[in-house]
């Protein structure tokens, strides 16, 4: 049912008390979404039909069938292409797609690599631990089908960490003066018994009433405990009139977090907390200026995808009516057994000259012509939810194509992907990350920091598949210098001495998204280096008092009383062998 509006004749809710406050503001944000709500309701219709929750949907009908306007599925098969492929492509679970960096300076130390190498292995545990990877899913049709797409972020004692996706209809949002989003409302339905166990039954087991209707104690003191209630979920920022600084407590963080029943008589919440910080993410596909909710690919294509269901259906009755066409028959059949189904028999009088059935008239249809026009509208369709990306991006693993690859490929796409992504990651994955470092050093799950990263910002570089294929063009650069070099070496050797070769391999491994284990420091470089020189030396000096040995022991056992090549080589030097006297 719609909410009430906040009206003595429609409402009991008190006109004054932060209840009825709360209240006011999210009817009002209720009512600024409205605008959004027939678009959403279309796209429910013709291209996510499980998706989207409206007032107008009781509990029996959650279930019932959703898609009765679509024909063709392009819209919903595309749909579902792209979700996969934002998952694959950003945030898959089978490859790491994240990192973590300090300054250049830092990165050469060896402790330091080594610790940021295990706080990666620690978030991503966390992350497949949880429910992350079932919720992001949800959150890429979202954005590609509404454009909004909120992750409701909540601790877990087992998991660390959990997410609840909204779905179109069910939430409301708003934004602060930097436009970023600072507020979520929720209207939600919850049975009489899980609001007595959230919010009534108290740890020390006593019962706290306030809050609740009088409808809903009744229905609990009657055993109703599957009747549904409508309940409010507010976060919004807490004004600094309504905080105690000095308080450490829930009710003084500088987010609050209130649930209340719409039917309550009293002023009171259900329940009232806060939170350090906002509580929730909320991705926006494209967002314009004065506008709160996101725009999608999903609106982008509404139009074509609707063409495509009126000319299936076109199609559908022309292939209907060729091959099973109205008929006509003689009035001499009125009345008499008859029938044009197939195998059957009708008699007719021959006396009466009568014909039988025959078609109404001919129908032939351009089938063809039809059939290229759908076509055309359904590849319009794939390429506006990238589809055709997304598509290789799944099979990439099979196919082992690389970020390169997928640039010559689709070198335009990434191109028009480009803000959406770094929307992603600036709205939805760059807090996310931050969130799960905060609770696993809250929670004793890092290992000790080093010192030389004492008061320095920890950033997020992502190295997943379209990260990569963004900063490709690097690569393919590099190797075009790289490959030049290499065949200019066979003409002008010295040209290998204006390269680099380290800082290209560096290069090259960064972009590439390579895990920095695998490139050692360049200290630890230069000091294998002196290592291998300094045994080389020792090679060759090794060497070189074998071969001194070996000619001393050669000379000691030469006969040098009788002439030979050695005698004369030595008198040629110093005179007659066996002899002192010099040659002059």
């Amino acid at each position: 049912m719609p909410l009430p509006v906040v009206d003595n004749t429609y409402t009991t809710v008190p006109l004054r008390g932060k209840k009825s406050a709360l209240y006011r503001r999210y009817v009002q944000l209720e009512d600024d979404r409205s605008s959004w709500r027939s678009h959403w309701m279309e796209i429910t219709d013709y291209i996510s039909p499980r998706r989207g929750r409206y007032l107008t949907e009781s509990q029996n009908s959650k279930g019932r069938k959703r898609t009765t306007k679509i024909i063709d599925s392009t819209g919903t098969q595309a749909m579902r292409t792209m979700a996969a492929g934002l998952m694959s492509g950003m945030t898959s679970p089978a490859r790491p797609w994240h990192r973590r960096k300090v300054r250049d300076d830092l990165m050469d130390d060896g402790e330091v690599r080594s610790w940021l190498a295990q706080v990666e292995q620690i978030e991503r545990a966390i992350l497949h631990k949880s429910n992350f990877y079932n919720s992001i899913h949800t959150v890429y049709t979202e954005l590609g089908s509404f454009g909004t797409a909120p992750l409701y972020r909540q601790p877990s004692f087992d998991d660390v960490i959990r997410f609840r996706p909204f779905t179109a209809g069910e939430y409301v949002i708003a934004e602060n003066d930097l436009g970023v989003v600072d507020t979520l409302g929720r209207d939600f339905t919850m049975t009489v018994g899980q609001i007595v166990q959230k919010f009534v039954h108290k740890p020390d087991g006593s019962m706290d009433w306030r809050g609740v209707s009088k409808a809903t104690h009744k229905l609990w003191d009657d055993g109703n405990y599957d009747a549904r209630v409508e309940v409010v979920h507010m976060i919004e920022p807490r004004l600094m009139a309504d905080r105690d600084y000095d308080k450490k407590d829930s009710k003084n963080m500088p987010f609050k977090s209130c649930y209340f029943e719409l039917s309550s008589e009293s002023d009171e919440f259900l329940m009232e907390s806060g939170y350090k910080k906002f509580p929730a993410y909320v991705p926006r596909w494209d967002v314009l200026n004065g506008e709160v909710y996101g725009r999608s690919p999903g609106m982008d294509n509404l139009g074509d995808i609707k063409q495509l269901q009126h000319q299936q259906k076109r199609k559908a009755q022309a292939i209907d009516k060729m091959v099973n066409p109205p008929m006509v028959a003689p009035t001499s059949l009125k009345g008499k057994p008859s029938t044009v189904l197939p195998g059957q028999t009708t008699y007719v009088d021959p006396l009466q000259g009568s014909q039988g059935f025959a078609p109404a008239y001919q129908v032939q249809p351009r089938i063809n012509e039809l059939m290229m026009d759908i076509q055309e509208v359904q590849n319009r369709v794939q390429k506006g939810f990238y589809a055709d990306l997304f598509a290789m991006m799944i099979n990439s693993d099979r196919r082992q194509m690389t970020a390169t690859e997928v640039v010559e490929r689709h070198e335009e796409k990434l191109v028009l992907l480009g803000p959406v992504l770094q929307r992603i990651n600036v709205e939805l994955l760059d807090p996310l990350l931050d969130d799960v470092f905060e609770y696993a050093l809250e929670g004793g799950l890092l290992p000790p920091i080093p010192e030389a990263l004492e008061g320095e910002d920890l950033e997020v570089e992502y190295i997943s598949l379209l990260a990569q294929a963004q900063q490709a063009v690097s690569a393919s650069s590099l190797e075009r210098v790289m490959g030049f070099a290499g065949n200019m070496v066979a003409v002008f050797p010295d040209i290998v001495d204006g390269i680099d070769a380290d800082a290209a391999l560096r290069e090259y491994a960064d972009v590439l998204g390579t895990s920095p284990d695998v490139i050692i420091s360049s200290d630890d470089l230069q000091a294998k280096r002196d290592e291998r020189a300094a045994q080389q030396q020792q090679q060759q000096a090794l060497e070189t008092g074998g071969q001194l040995a070996q000619g001393a022991k050669v000379l000691s056992e030469t006969d040098t009383q009788n002439p030979n090549a050695l005698t004369d080589l030595i008198g040629g030097l110093g005179g007659p062998a066996g002899t002192n006297e010099s040659v002059v």
